[in-house]
C-alpha cells in the first residue's frame, strides 16, 4: 500500500490501483451518458441489470405527494420457484412516509381512492 493505493507487481511491471471511491469518475460516467448512442445505452442498461441481479422487481406507475409522504402505484414482479419465470402482480398502492426519523411504508392495496385508505389507516390529520 503506497499513498492510499494498492501497488501490484506483475513480472517487470508495476500497477497502482486506487482503493477508494472516486466520485470524480462517477460524475464523469454520469456526464458521458448524455453523449451515448442507443446501442451504448442498451449495453449500459444491461450491465446495470446484471449488477442488480436481473430484471426489475418493482415498477412505479404513478407517484403523487399526499400528507407527509408519497403515494405510489407500483407494479410488482416475482420470480416463481417452480420455473424461474418472472410474473407480474398489481398494481398496488403504497404510502411512503417518515415517522420518528424512520422511513415507513404502508400497504394500501388496490383501490380507486388511496387517499381515503391512508386517512382510514393512519387517522385524519
Amino acid at each position: 500500500m503506497v499513498g492510499g493505493s494498492l501497488v501490484v507487481l506483475y513480472g517487470n511491471c508495476c500497477y497502482a490501483m486506487c482503493m477508494h471511491n472516486n466520485r470524480h469518475s462517477l460524475h464523469a460516467l454520469i456526464d458521458s451518458i448524455a453523449e451515448m448512442d442507443e446501442q451504448e445505452l442498451d449495453r449500459l442498461q444491461a450491465a446495470i441489470d446484471r449488477r442488480r441481479g436481473g430484471s426489475k422487481q418493482s415498477t412505479v406507475l404513478e407517484r403523487r405527494e399526499y400528507r407527509n409522504g408519497l403515494l405510489q402505484l407500483e407494479g410488482r414482479a416475482y420470480r416463481r420457484k417452480k420455473d424461474g419465470e418472472l410474473t407480474e402482480r398489481g398494481p398496488y398502492w403504497y404510502f411512503h412516509y417518515r415517522e420518528g426519523g424512520r422511513q415507513r411504508t404502508l400497504y394500501i392495496g388496490k383501490t380507486d381512492n388511496p387517499e381515503a385508505v391512508v386517512d382510514e389507516k393512519l387517522g385524519k390529520e
